[in-house]
């Protein structure tokens, strides 16, 4: 089968000796293991925390879990939890156990700057965005005793597949820890601005869903990277800036950056004075309330 993009996986019944697994992500069906209980009569699986330096935190633990050859879970995944986060897919002909003992491997990791580091791969887009970072996917140790995976890409609601399959000859567990590279690095910070991203679009969506840049955008999420693209552009740095942008431009849209149209908003949003940035953002964000308020009250102004 070739790597890449797929529609669906295929069915269990192309098992071909392989056992097929899901990796199942413990925050997103928190409590997983009562979870699992609900869903099948007697589900073969094991926590990864388990017997490692993070089985106290067992209640949030990844599992791996193994499927039967009709497994309803399967279909359960494919139609829904491929779009809500669940994890991944995967086949192996290793044991359970072996199989086990490469993904507890892969709990901790070495970062190049900061020393060992928890690694959340059972999370779908960690996990493809370590796999695409590697020259060589199909070789690399993250491998390890997998066959294939299956990765769920959700777009905008638009699910599709990643496949990867193993192209080592060489199945035997590694002893030291993965090393991360400057790509995965990079592949990191790629899906953190994704996921603040999606956070300021439902911040949009929840509290200016009239707004004029939701008016502007095809969508709350291209409002929201317009904002990220915005703050970066004028200087501004943060996590609270990004949110102050959000607000002024999620009711007054790019009109507060026309000195025409609001100049006393446009002015301190684009033209540094020799005050700190966050100080001139303030400023800006005070003008763009009262701005609010004075259209909304056309008369109160004249009555103070």
């Amino acid at each position: 089968m070739m790597d890449g993009s797929l529609r669906f996986p295929p069915p269990l019944s192309d098992a071909q000796g392989q056992n097929h697994y899901l990796l199942l992500d413990g925050v997103v069906l928190q409590p997983l293991e009562r979870w699992l209980y609900e869903q099948i009569d007697a589900p073969i699986y094991e926590p990864l925390y388990l017997g490692t330096p993070l089985q106290e935190c067992r209640s949030v633990s990844p599992c791996l879990v193994k499927l039967a050859r009709n497994d309803p879970l399967w279909e359960r995944f494919i139609t829904h939890g491929a779009q809500q986060g669940w994890g991944w897919a995967l086949s192996s002909p290793a044991s359970f156990d072996d199989l086990l003992q490469h993904l507890r491997w892969l709990l901790f990791v070495e970062h190049p700057h900061e020393g060992t580091q928890i690694l959340c791969f059972s999370q779908p887009a960690v996990m493809q965005g370590l796999l695409e970072a590697e020259l060589h996917p199909g070789r690399s140790s993250l491998m390890g005793a997998m066959e294939q995976v299956w990765i769920p890409v959700n777009a905008h609601g638009n699910v599709t597949w990643y496949s990867i399959t193993n192209e080592r000859a060489d199945h035997a567990q590694r002893h030291e820890r993965f090393r991360l590279q400057q790509a995965h690095l990079e592949a990191f910070s790629s899906l953190s601005w994704q996921r603040f991203s999606r956070e300021l679009s439902e911040h949009l969506d929840t509290f200016f869903s009239d707004g004029l840049l939701l008016r502007e955008h095809s969508t709350s999420l291209a409002a929201a990277d317009s904002v990220i693209q915005l703050t970066k552009s004028l200087g501004f740095t943060g996590r609270r800036a990004h949110f102050l942008i959000a607000n002024i431009l999620g009711v007054h849209g790019k009109r507060a950056l026309d000195k025409q149209a609001m100049p006393d908003i446009a002015t301190l949003l684009t033209q540094p004075d020799g005050c700190a940035p966050m100080e001139r953002l303030l400023a800006a964000s005070a003008a763009a309330e009262k701005a609010t308020w004075n259209r909304a009250f056309p008369s109160s102004e004249a009555d103070l």
